[in-house]
């Protein structure tokens, strides 16, 4: 059996299934929007798999602060706006990330 998952029952899921700390609501609707895409893109079904989506993505505050956790070290010399950029374009060479207002989510690696 299939069912066809809008955003909300995404976004639900999580808390469904005990995991609604693990990403804010903005967070979980860009992320929704991403794997929406990714499924157009690949013609790939996905299946909503709320434990394996917090096993595999990470939310941070910003670029910078997700791209420092994977070892990224930024120019010292660099304004904070030139830092997040490098960290952006970083993390996008490494992984996925899904931008969104207020913050990031990426896949872990």
């Amino acid at each position: 059996m299939k069912q066809t998952v809008t955003e909300y029952i995404f976004v639900d899921s999580f808390r469904h299934a005990g995991r609604e700390s693990q990403f804010t609501v903005p967070a979980r609707r860009a992320l929704f929007a991403h794997l929406e895409e990714l499924e157009d893109s690949c013609g790939v079904e996905l299946e909503l798999d709320p434990v394996g989506i917090c096993c595999e993505w990470r939310e941070y505050p910003s670029a910078l602060d997700a791209a420092k956790e994977y070892g990224f070290e930024p120019d010292d010399d660099d304004d904070d706006d030139a830092r997040e950029k490098s960290a952006l374009d970083w993390l996008r060479e490494q992984t996925h990330v899904v931008e969104f207002e207020g913050g990031i989510v990426v896949q872990a690696f």
